[in-house]
Protein backbone atom coordinates (compact mmCIF):
# COMPACT_ATOMS: atom_id res chain seq x y z
CA UNK A 1 0.00 0.00 0.00
CA UNK A 2 1.37 3.14 -1.19
CA UNK A 3 -1.56 5.45 -0.85
CA UNK A 4 -3.18 7.41 1.45
CA UNK A 5 -6.48 5.44 2.65
CA UNK A 6 -9.37 7.79 4.17
CA UNK A 7 -11.61 6.19 6.97
CA UNK A 8 -15.12 7.82 7.27
CA UNK A 9 -17.30 8.62 9.92
CA UNK A 10 -20.53 9.74 9.22
CA UNK A 11 -22.65 12.29 11.40
CA UNK A 12 -25.79 10.41 12.91
CA UNK A 13 -26.92 9.41 16.35
CA UNK A 14 -24.25 7.43 17.26
CA UNK A 15 -21.36 9.27 15.58
CA UNK A 16 -19.99 9.94 19.07
CA UNK A 17 -19.99 6.53 20.16
CA UNK A 18 -18.62 5.47 16.57
CA UNK A 19 -15.73 8.31 16.62
CA UNK A 20 -14.98 6.92 20.03
CA UNK A 21 -14.91 3.33 19.55
CA UNK A 22 -12.94 4.21 16.24
CA UNK A 23 -9.82 6.10 18.16
CA UNK A 24 -9.92 3.54 21.08
CA UNK A 25 -9.77 0.95 18.85
CA UNK A 26 -6.80 2.59 16.69
CA UNK A 27 -4.81 3.55 19.93
CA UNK A 28 -5.06 0.13 20.84
CA UNK A 29 -3.80 -1.21 17.38
CA UNK A 30 -0.84 1.20 17.65
CA UNK A 31 0.49 -0.28 20.85
CA UNK A 32 0.74 -3.23 19.33
CA UNK A 33 4.24 -4.30 18.46
CA UNK A 34 4.81 -0.46 19.58
CA UNK A 35 8.18 0.59 17.98
CA UNK A 36 8.87 4.44 19.43
CA UNK A 37 11.80 5.41 16.27
CA UNK A 38 8.87 4.37 13.90
CA UNK A 39 6.11 7.37 13.06
CA UNK A 40 2.91 5.98 11.70
CA UNK A 41 0.92 9.55 10.74
CA UNK A 42 -2.94 9.64 10.97
CA UNK A 43 -4.79 12.80 10.68
CA UNK A 44 -8.62 13.92 10.75
CA UNK A 45 -10.37 16.71 9.03
CA UNK A 46 -14.15 17.84 9.53
CA UNK A 47 -16.27 16.25 6.74
CA UNK A 48 -18.10 18.79 4.19
CA UNK A 49 -20.95 20.59 6.12
CA UNK A 50 -19.91 19.04 9.07
CA UNK A 51 -21.45 15.96 8.44
CA UNK A 52 -18.50 13.60 10.29
CA UNK A 53 -14.97 13.16 10.14
CA UNK A 54 -12.49 12.20 7.67
CA UNK A 55 -9.48 10.19 9.00
CA UNK A 56 -6.22 10.32 7.13
CA UNK A 57 -3.94 7.65 7.22
CA UNK A 58 -0.25 7.69 5.59
CA UNK A 59 1.30 5.45 3.13
CA UNK A 60 3.22 4.04 6.12
CA UNK A 61 0.44 4.05 8.43
CA UNK A 62 -1.81 2.41 5.85
CA UNK A 63 0.87 -0.49 5.42
CA UNK A 64 1.42 -0.35 9.52
CA UNK A 65 -2.69 -0.65 9.89
CA UNK A 66 -3.83 -2.57 6.83
CA UNK A 67 -6.39 -4.85 8.49
CA UNK A 68 -7.59 -2.57 11.16
CA UNK A 69 -8.29 0.25 7.63
CA UNK A 70 -10.20 -3.14 5.73
CA UNK A 71 -12.34 -3.42 9.27
CA UNK A 72 -13.42 0.09 8.96
CA UNK A 73 -14.13 -0.09 5.37
CA UNK A 74 -11.66 2.20 4.08
CA UNK A 75 -11.09 3.88 0.32
CA UNK A 76 -7.70 4.48 -0.71
CA UNK A 77 -7.47 7.85 -2.58
CA UNK A 78 -5.23 8.98 -5.35
CA UNK A 79 -3.89 12.33 -3.94
CA UNK A 80 -2.31 13.50 -0.71
CA UNK A 81 -4.60 15.62 1.43
CA UNK A 82 -4.57 18.95 1.94
CA UNK A 83 -2.27 19.07 4.69
CA UNK A 84 -3.24 22.77 5.67
CA UNK A 85 -6.30 21.48 7.34
CA UNK A 86 -5.57 18.40 8.82
CA UNK A 87 -4.76 17.94 12.52
CA UNK A 88 -2.49 14.84 13.35
CA UNK A 89 -3.91 12.80 15.67
CA UNK A 90 -0.86 9.77 15.96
Amino acid sequence: MDQWNVVYIPQSRVFEASNRTFLGLLHAENSIDFDPTTEYPVYSAPAADGDGIHYFFSPVASNRFRVFLKFWSAVSTEASPDMTVLRRIL
